[in-house]
């Protein structure tokens, strides 16, 4: 599933930035803006080199030196939002760290709306859906479960956690809350994190027993 360059990045990515020409990461971050508003306001189908070059205000030629086609361009766009920025966490804080920067990513309404539309086409299994699924979100999730491995390591997570499923908690939580609950509240991250540190159900009860056993209480 994982697609990379041997520098390691997946491929959308590297692509983005081995054809980079010059100083320019302000027209970088200002294509990949453009781009993400694009792909959620009207959708895959009115994204185009020309569309985001007018909405920018640059040259054609400076994104065809970017970026080969519109789909390496979204799917770049995409993992330089929701790329891993948790490579300066400290020992300690790792799931933390991994649970804030998911969630700054999902405060913009704009990039919210494109993962939204990514999923669609995922699910849909058109070929924008098939490379979003390979070249980003597959590439991207494994990053961030090598990263929580350390906190395995350290004992920051207990050994048997399923990773997989923890990443899925924390996605699915802070996507739902980002989609229903617009303006997501500033300490949704400490909360979250205080229920996973903590759990929902007290270690001493018979639902403790049950759930851990794959049972029922009987009524």
């Amino acid at each position: 599933m994982r697609k990379l360059r041997p520098s390691g990045e997946p491929q959308a990515a590297a692509e983005g930035r081995t054809r980079r020409r010059g100083p320019s990461k302000k027209l970088d971050a200002a294509i990949a803006e453009t781009t993400l508003r694009l792909l959620g306001s009207v959708g895959p189908g009115g994204v185009s080199i020309d569309a985001v070059a007018r909405e920018v205000g640059c040259s054609r030629s400076s994104i065809y030196r970017r970026y080969t086609s519109k789909e390496s361009l979204i799917l770049a766009a995409t993992i330089d939002r929701f790329g891993p920025r948790d490579s300066g966490a400290q020992d300690g804080r790792l799931l933390e760290s991994v649970i804030r920067s998911r969630a700054a990513s999902l405060r913009d309404p704009a990039f919210v709306l494109a993962w939204t539309v990514l999923m669609d086409e995922t699910i849909r299994g058109t070929d924008l859906g098939r490379r979003y699924y390979e070249e980003a979100f597959g590439p991207l999730r494994l990053e961030r479960a090598e990263f929580l491995s350390r906190a395995v390591a350290n004992g920051e997570i207990r050994p048997d956690v399923d990773i997989d499923l923890l990443l899925d908690i924390v996605t699915g939580t802070l996507l739902f809350r980002a989609v229903h609950h617009p303006k997501t509240e500033a300490d949704l991250p400490k909360r979250l994190m205080a229920i996973l540190a903590g759990g929902v159900v007290p270690e001493d009860s018979r639902a403790t027993a049950n759930l851990l056993s794959g049972g029922s209480e009987e009524q």
